[in-house]
């Protein structure tokens, strides 16, 4: 490697780690820059206030922080108790000593609430500080919360509003909604008896026992939840998403990453080049995407597929209507009941329905078609295929079966009132054969 490129991989080394620094806050530009304590050389001074704050209580308990932690809990009490922590860095110990004096944080009680917050803002220095707040408080409060880079921490309270810049975030066993944000980290939670809004970037989720709403954003991640007495709304573009076990419906905005679904009410995943996996789906499943497979398994609604460049397997879709519009990869339906309709490209289309009761629409381009006839079944038949064969399998002989340039089968013309079997492609067969009937 030549000199000059060892040179650009080291600036972009640098680079890199440098904007890290940045967006975790253990670097910034209020005040002065002090990095040294970042390579285990700086100066720390640390101490500690604790006090106990009266009853009566105001309903609400907003928390403003700047860099540090924040940890909020519940108890059976009418009366909140504190904890303030904070460290300083500094070159000298005596000046991170001189520096932490001056910390203080503020306590202002108001009839609706009570504020808690710290002067960072009138110091001159600013930088390589964390301040900390440790509460105790009565079950029955509302908890907001601003921080930045630091760990957040809700737990057993009424309500939880928290915004967190970066930083860690877990919201526990709260009563009524919550609103949670944060970025670069992860955020969890669990056991929200109210609706809960979740906002991340670049940091995972994780919500389970929800009992209301759940609308849930992040980016180049992972979304996991796994219980919800309402709706989830899921949004999370790169990705990878897993939803089990949500009563209400669900919708899922991605890409590039895997979604699955597990036991959910009537599902909406729209995307591009991401895989989908269901499996259990309480009504209706409607799936957009492109260059990756599409897997379902227990539909009990209809099923709907929009893609190109996507294979799409199905079995047991028990709803009206099922209708799947791809290209380049291969279709195959099995076990399904009810009207099917199939547009397909440059791929093979298998279809084995559970029965005969709604009308089937296949057309294909360059692509052969298997059709498993199930048995006892009655429906008329037309198989055509432009350039190619139709092979009948099933007993007797069909209406009509000829070859001139089209191969033509039409079969069980007579009865009018039966749902129509049309089958239809280029250049490739059409093999239709006998099953065993429903299943």
């Amino acid at each position: 490697m030549k000199f000059r490129e060892i040179l650009l991989v080291v600036v972009l080394i640098l680079a890199g780690f440098v904007v890290f620094q940045f967006k975790t806050g253990k670097w910034s530009l209020d005040g002065d820059w002090v990095w040294f304590e970042d390579f285990g050389i700086g100066q720390e001074a640390t101490a500690a206030e604790e006090r106990t704050i009266p009853a009566p209580l105001p309903p609400t308990i907003e928390i403003a922080n700047g860099h540090g932690t924040v940890e909020v809990r519940g108890g059976d009490q009418d009366f909140a108790q504190l904890t303030f922590k904070k460290a300083v860095w500094r070159r000298k110990k005596e000046d991170a000593e001189a520096l932490a004096a001056q910390i203080k944080y503020t306590l202002t009680a108001g009839p609706d609430k009570l504020t808690l917050a710290t002067n960072r803002d009138q110091l001159t220095r600013r930088s390589n500080i964390e301040t900390s707040f440790i509460l105790t408080v009565p079950k029955s409060m509302l908890v907001r919360v601003t921080n930045a880079y630091g760990t957040v921490r809700v737990e057993d309270v009424r309500e939880a509003t928290v915004r967190n810049r970066h930083g860690e975030l877990y919201a526990t066993n709260v009563t009524g909604p919550c609103d949670l944000e944060t970025s670069y980290d992860d955020l969890e939670a669990q056991g929200i008896k109210g609706s809960c809004r979740i906002v991340n970037s670049h940091g995972d989720v994780l919500a389970g026992t929800i009992a209301g709403d759940l609308s849930v954003e992040t980016s180049y991640a992972r979304i996991r939840v796994d219980g919800a007495g309402g709706k989830a709304d899921l949004r999370g573009p790169n990705s990878d998403i897993e939803v089990l076990r949500v009563a209400g419906p669900v919708t899922v905005e991605a890409s590039y990453e895997k979604v699955v679904l597990g036991d959910v009410g009537p599902a909406k995943v729209t995307g591009h080049n991401m895989e989908v996996v269901a499996e259990t789906v309480h009504g209706d499943l409607a799936v957009e995407t492109s260059y990756e497979r599409v897997q379902a398994d227990g539909v009990e609604g209809s099923f709907t597929v929009d893609a190109h460049n996507t294979a799409v397997t199905a079995n047991g879709i028990d709803g009206p209507a099922v209708s799947v519009t791809t290209s380049y990869e291969d279709v195959s339906l099995t076990a399904f009941s009810g009207a099917a309709t199939v547009v397909s490209r440059n791929g093979r289309v298998r279809l084995e329905p559970r029965d005969l009761k709604g009308a089937i629409d296949v057309r294909c381009e360059y692509g052969a078609i298997d059709f498993i006839w199930p048995a006892g079944e009655k429906a008329r038949l037309e198989a055509r295929s432009k350039g190619g064969s139709v092979t009948w399998g099933l007993p007797g002989k069909p209406d009509v079966d000829e070859t001139n340039g089209t191969s033509l089968v039409k079969a069980f013309s007579s009865d009018l009132s039966a749902p129509l079997v049309f089958l239809s492609t280029t250049y490739d067969p059409i093999r239709i054969q006998e099953g065993s009937g429903k299943s």
